[in-house]
């Protein structure tokens, strides 16, 4: 699937990156934290695997990053 949408970071249980989608939704990404935090604030697109479930954020679903772009 693929969202756009922007990083944020929450400080919460360590640090969660999420994806506040342009659908509304909001998808806590698990990926490379490196490149999370070289996308936080900006634009992106995010392709990637859905797990419907909640992550240790408790945030939303997960969203297995295995493509990033920044728009």
């Amino acid at each position: 699937m693929k969202v756009s949408g922007t990083v944020e970071f929450r400080d919460l249980e360590g640090g969660v990156y999420e994806l506040r989608g342009d659908d509304g939704k909001r998808y806590a990404l698990a990926g490379p934290r490196g490149e999370l935090k070289a996308a936080k604030g900006a634009r992106v697109e995010v392709e990637g695997s859905l797990d419907e479930g909640f992550g240790i954020g408790m945030t939303g679903p997960q969203l297995k990053v295995s493509k990033l772009r920044k728009l």
